[in-house]
C-alpha cells in the first residue's frame, strides 16, 4: 500500500467528518420534524462541517510545511556534522595509514587535509562540533595518534550528541 501524506490523510478524515456531520444532521432532523427538517437540518450541519473543517485544515497544512522545513533542516544540518566527522576520519587516514608510511602521497594527504579543514568551516557546522573537529584536526596536523584518536572520538560523541535530541 502507497504511504499517505499528512495533507491527504487529513483531506481524508475532514471529509469523513463532514460526511458524519451531515448524516448526523439528516438523522436529527428526520427525527424531529420529518423529511424536510431532516434535508434541511442535513445542509446545515454539512456546511458548518464543511467551513469548520476549511479553517481547521488551512492551519494543520502550515503546521505540517513548518514541521517539514524544520525536519529538512535538522537533517541537513546534521548529514553536513556527519560529512565533518567523515572527512576528518580520512584525514587521519592518510595522517597514520596502515599499509606504511609509503602508503599515501603527500598530495593525496594534502588534499584530505584541505577537505577536512574546509567541511569543519562550513558555515552550518553546529559551534560545538566544529570546536571538536578543530581539536581533532590539530591534533591530526601534530601526527600525535594518541590525541587524534581521543579527540576523534570526542567529535564522534559530540555529533551524536547534537543530533541525539527529539
Amino acid at each position: 500500500m502507497a504511504c499517505l501524506a499528512p495533507a491527504r490523510v487529513l483531506l481524508l478524515l475532514t471529509i469523513g467528518l463532514i460526511c458524519l456531520m451531515t448524516a448526523t444532521g439528516a438523522i436529527v432532523g428526520a427525527l424531529l420534524g420529518g423529511a424536510f427538517l431532516a434535508l434541511i437540518a442535513a445542509a446545515s450541519a454539512g456546511a458548518a462541517g464543511l467551513v469548520g473543517s476549511a479553517l481547521v485544515r488551512r492551519r494543520a497544512l502550515a503546521g505540517f510545511a513548518l514541521a517539514q522545513r524544520e525536519a529538512g533542516l535538522r537533517g541537513y544540518a546534521e548529514g553536513i556534522a556527519h560529512g565533518v566527522l567523515l572527512h576528518i576520519s580520512v584525514y587521519e587516514a592518510a595522517v597514520f595509514p596502515r599499509s606504511g608510511p609509503a602508503g599515501v602521497t603527500p598530495e593525496e594527504r594534502l588534499a584530505r587535509r584541505t577537505i577536512a579543514y574546509r567541511m569543519a568551516a562550513l558555515e552550518e557546522v553546529p559551534r560545538r562540533v566544529r570546536e571538536a573537529a578543530a581539536d581533532a584536526l590539530a591534533a591530526l596536523d601534530e601526527a600525535d595518534r594518541t590525541r587524534s584518536q581521543d579527540t576523534l572520538a570526542q567529535l564522534a560523541g559530540v555529533v551524536r550528541q547534537e543530533y541525539a535530541r527529539p
